[in-house]
């Protein structure tokens, strides 16, 4: 137990066993959410098993830097969009704001997605971390679409727009946090060290604005299917003149 609940050694391997079976795990419950949709719709609790399993997801988390002593402000702070989708999607789950399910839905959901592809880890399989990150990250992508698929919400182009404002602001005032506390949340100073997509991005800091354009067309590709179609107008039968 204590070496499982340790800050474990250096074993994940990329697309290895382990990380394969996260993934499908991770992919067979949304295509439960899809396939039984009409009747998880009429499951209450669903929202409340969300809620719990990511606070129970991010307290142990905490819990776990505390008990190994490597807690510090330059790791643990929920700064970076996968650690905030987190609280924003516990939020969600208890205001059901539609608002708030824009932000999830393109941030949380792209971003736990390229988390879950190339996960910034180290520990083996199954070391409490290792779970515990596919276990975060899969919660966010299922709260995501469970909003889309199951509770059927859609995201108009106006919201889409406003939340690419809000997380550039968000991320503008991490970049003074990261000034300030010489850190690196959200990977504004520096690349991450584990392979990524930014390693095809230039230096620092020319990835940024490649990250931002990817994420601009990724959030397209997943907004289509929950985008908002305005009503088409009734036009009234006009008859042919003389008829």
């Amino acid at each position: 137990m204590e070496q499982w609940f340790g800050v474990g050694e250096s074993g994940f391997e990329l697309f290895g066993i382990g990380h394969l079976i996260s993934l499908l795990v991770i992919v067979f419950i949304v295509l439960i959410m899809y396939f039984f949709r009409t009747r998880l719709k009429e499951i209450s609790f669903i929202r409340i098993i969300l809620l719990i399993c990511l606070a129970l997801s991010e307290v142990s988390y905490q819990c776990w830097a505390l008990y190994n002593g490597i807690w510090t402000v330059k790791l643990y702070l929920p700064l970076q969009l996968c650690s905030l989708n987190i609280l924003l999607c516990m939020v969600l789950l208890v205001t059901e704001n539609k608002k708030l399910f824009a932000f999830v839905y393109l941030f949380g959901l792209t971003g736990s997605i390229q988390g879950l592809l190339t996960p910034e880890l180290y520990q083996e399989p199954w070391h409490f971390r290792f779970i515990q990150y596919f276990f975060a990250h899969g919660l966010i992508v299922w709260t995501a679409l469970y909003y889309a698929i199951i509770r059927s919400l859609r995201i108009a182009w106006r919201r889409f727009f406003k939340s690419f404002l809000w997380l550039n602001f968000f991320a503008a005032c991490v970049y003074l946090i990261n000034v300030l506390l010489n850190t690196n949340y959200m990977f504004l100073m520096s690349k991450p060290r584990n392979a990524s997509i930014m390693d095809f991005l230039g230096p620092y800091p020319w990835y940024i604005l490649g990250l931002e354009l990817i994420a601009f067309f990724i959030c397209l590709l997943v907004l289509i299917p929950v985008l908002d179609q305005p009503a088409n107008p009734i036009h009234k039968d006009r008859s042919p003149i003389g008829v």
